[in-house]
């Protein structure tokens, strides 16, 4: 491949799922064009065992303009109510139903979005009709990545159309999000490191039947299957008539593959034969596996193939969603040249510390399965029965509702490694993935607020840096600085109602929070040297150069 010819985009994405969607949104929302290279038809989603948009990828959504769009795109039906149950088939006993679990009617105080319950179809209807919307983004379905090379000014990377012919592009940087069976990661010779915790199943499948036959409880949105029989089996809704069907780990001698064995598995999960149809599907591990770096280069991983995490917590996509926001404004001040060499390595640093911290609290999920729940008698009639279903109920509550309990997960990561903050020294507890606490500590998630006026303080952040001056600082200076520099940078000066809400929250007179919600820096006042605190955060000097 030649490298004397200039770029057709500054970047190139092969992988035009979620991760590699939502990458090519946040870089045009930047004035950054891309070409997203996607192998499938237009208008073909995964059927993935995706479910939750959680509340970190919400937000995320929020400013890029698409969070409501999820809402309005979800192919749930109404009639199925969004909670979590327990049963032991669809026509046996209820063991504990647990209402609204994925419905949120009041906004979180700490948060600027509620998590929303929509399965992939949803989420990548949103994601291509917001892509539409950005011109800056060039997305080319049946298009296909086979190889790359690189070299110290670009990358060359030849693609394949779905008629076989090829042709050759050529970027600045290259973002492979091409999944966890990609090829590309092959090219770069880089293995996963981690483990398979279980060899599990998935199907899409359409019953009209289903929703009929399902006695035990109210119709939700995700059903947990205890009994006897079977371990565990889990059944959740895709669409109008359109189930998805999942077993984890799969029943031994039981082949994933195979949709006939497949389908006696449903029916024992419902407790009787039903009209069911494949869509898609097949055996699958439960990995916990984490590429040794996320950059090599020119050429950056995101997504599954450069991690993956037990479906235990429903964190998947959404750490590919973190991937893209990390990657997003630093990539955008590589090719708008005020970034410096340090933002590259910080993306492996940063999203490496995220995805291991949520790959443990997920790892812990999976450890408790039904089978360690389940207890004789479950399924009796009568008295007995009862008694049994109702010592599982408490254990039920007392062991597997932490699974539940990922708030710290999804919002309490930190990126306490990070080369381009700059620290203050302040002792903080080890994260927790259950519960989340704010902290404004530098690498930290900004503390939120719901301002007076109704809005978000998420809404008030810019797509560079904002300055949140919560104690009448001197700011001319910085921004002086990062102006003669193209640094883009904005001062946020709350009304006194909200001043001293936020000053409780921060600590500090000021704060320097990134378009990702990060602090990068926190003072009471702005150091004397403002040039060195502008090179940390955007990469030019490590935080530990002097």
């Amino acid at each position: 491949m030649g490298t004397d010819r200039p770029a057709d985009a500054p970047v190139i994405i092969a992988g035009g799922g979620p991760v590699g969607s939502s990458l090519a949104i946040d870089l045009a929302l930047r004035g950054v064009p891309s070409i997203v290279l996607e192998r499938r038809e237009k208008g073909k989603p995964f059927l993935l065992r995706t479910n939750m948009t959680n509340v970190r990828s919400m937000e995320h959504f929020r400013r890029w303009g698409m969070a409501d769009a999820l809402r309005r795109n979800d192919p749930v039906p109404d009639d199925i109510q969004r909670d979590v149950s327990f049963v032991t088939r669809l026509n046996g006993h209820l063991l504990l139903n647990l209402p609204r679990t994925y419905e949120w009617s009041e906004p979180l105080p700490f948060a600027s979005e509620v998590a929303e319950w929509a399965p992939n179809e949803g989420i990548e209807k949103t994601m291509w009709e917001r892509v539409e919307q950005l011109p800056l983004i060039d997305y080319r379905f049946e298009n296909e990545v086979r190889t790359f090379t690189q070299d110290d000014d670009g990358v060359s990377v030849e693609v394949a159309r779905a008629d076989g012919t090829t042709y050759e592009l050529r970027g600045d940087y290259l973002v492979v999000s091409d999944g966890s069976r990609g090829n590309l990661r092959r090219v770069l010779n880089v293995r996963h490191e981690g483990r398979t915790l279980a060899k599990s199943l998935s199907w899409h499948f359409r019953s009209k039947q289903l929703k009929e036959v399902w006695s035990a409880g109210p119709v939700v949105s995700m059903v947990y299957i205890y009994n006897e029989d079977r371990g565990s089996d889990l059944i959740t809704p895709q669409g109008p008539d359109t189930w998805q069907y999942f077993a984890g780990p799969a029943p031994e001698g039981v082949d994933g593959d195979d949709w006939e064995q497949v389908k006696q598995l449903i029916f024992k999960a419902v407790g009787q034969e039903i009209d069911v149809e494949p869509l898609s599907g097949g055996a699958f591990g439960e990995n916990s596996l984490l590429a040794p770096r996320l950059d090599y280069g020119r050429v950056m991983l995101a997504g599954d193939a450069a991690h993956m995490v037990s479906p235990q917590g429903g964190f998947g996509m959404n750490s590919g969603i973190g991937d893209a926001a990390d990657l997003g404004w630093k990539l955008a001040a590589l090719v708008q040249g005020w970034g410096g060499p340090m933002l590259i390595p910080s993306y492996s640093i940063d999203r490496r510390e995220a995805v291991r911290f949520i790959q443990l609290g997920s790892e812990a999920n999976h450890a408790l399965g039904a089978i360690e729940l389940v207890r004789p008698g479950i399924e009796e009639d009568g008295p007995a029965g009862d008694a049994v279903r109702e010592a599982v109920k408490t254990d039920i509550l007392e062991r597997k509702l932490v699974q539940f309990k990922r708030m710290g997960g999804q919002l309490g990561y930190r990126y306490s490694s990070s080369p381009v903050i700059v620290r203050d020294g302040t002792e903080q507890p080890p994260p927790a993935f259950a519960d989340y606490t704010p902290s404004a500590a530098p690498g930290n998630r900004a503390p939120h607020l719901w301002l007076a006026d109704g809005s978000s303080l998420y809404d008030h952040l810019g797509l560079g840096f904002t300055l949140l001056d919560l104690g009448d600082c001197d700011t001319s200076d910085l921004l002086k600085h990062a102006e003669r520099r193209g640094i883009p940078l904005q001062v946020f000066t709350p009304v006194d109602e909200d001043r001293e809400a936020l000053r409780a929250l921060y600590e500090r007179d000021a704060a320097l929070v990134r378009s990702d919600h990060h602090v990068v820096w926190r003072g009471d006042e702005l150091p004397a040297d403002v040039e060195h605190l502008l090179d940390v955060i955007t990469g030019h000097a490590s935080w530990s150069s002097r």
